[in-house]
């Protein structure tokens, strides 16, 4: 079974590759563990956040246990190259599940409410949100094309919700977020989040189908993920 493959032989510590949007949560379950952060912008594109992850891997000296905190994100994780280390990454879509503390739980959310825009801390400060985008484009277009153009960009969105996931001060970011409920008129809850995934990949699994495991020499081809979409 490809998902609990082993480890490498006489490997070093294990070591966290994570997208620096889950610093808060990432920074609290990593204990002594080795975390690398890269920039959440790479999100914008797959093609750079490959590229950046396929180096980080590589540059990783010995045989080790590398833990992604990524999903699959837009195809930004399909064609990693597991080189002489062992890979193991959620089995999720994107990082909602992960904050979400299941794949379970963002499918419940997402049939609950499809049209879900998600924020925490590390999204509010290390993307640009749709918000962010809106103001800038006021200098370009003046305020009232800008607000046209941002209602059409979330024009088939339902509702902003915050994910507290325990690890930051939610009232720093109450006046942003109700400010962007207001441009955006969608409702803003706030949905309890888990870190019970992220620990489970950290105290080392057990890596079941909730996760993908990739074996030394191996790569961390697109199927693997399709694989996780019917399994649902």
């Amino acid at each position: 079974e490809r998902m609990n493959e082993l480890p490498p032989k006489n490997e070093l510590p294990p070591k966290i590759i994570a997208c620096e949007t889950l610093r808060d949560e990432v920074s609290r379950v990593a204990g002594d563990i080795e975390v690398e952060f890269c920039e959440g912008k790479l999100h914008d594109h797959p093609e750079r956040l490959r590229a950046t992850l396929n180096e980080r891997i590589a540059a990783t000296p010995g045989a080790r246990t590398i833990l992604l905190a990524y999903g699959r994100c837009s195809n930004g994780c399909a064609g990693l190259e597991a080189g002489p280390h062992r890979l193991v990454l959620p089995a999720v879509d994107d990082c909602i599940a992960i904050l979400l503390g299941s794949r379970d739980e963002y499918l419940r959310q997402f049939n609950g409410c499809p049209g879900t825009y998600y924020y925490t801390r590390g999204w509010i400060e290390y993307i640009d949100d749709p918000y962010h985008e809106y103001l800038e484009m006021i200098p370009r277009y003046g305020e009232e094309k800008a607000r046209k153009i941002a209602h059409l960009i979330l024009a088939h969105y339902r509702r902003v919700a915050l994910v507290d996931t325990g690890t930051y001060d939610l009232a720093a970011y109450d006046t942003y977020l109700r400010t962007v409920s207001e441009l955006y008129d969608l409702p803003l809850e706030v949905l309890p989040g888990s870190l019970r995934l992220l620990e489970k990949l950290v105290d080392g699994g057990p890596y079941d189908d909730e996760f993908i495991t990739v074996a030394p020499g191996d790569v961390l081809d697109e199927p693997r993920f399709w694989e996780v979409s019917r399994s649902k």
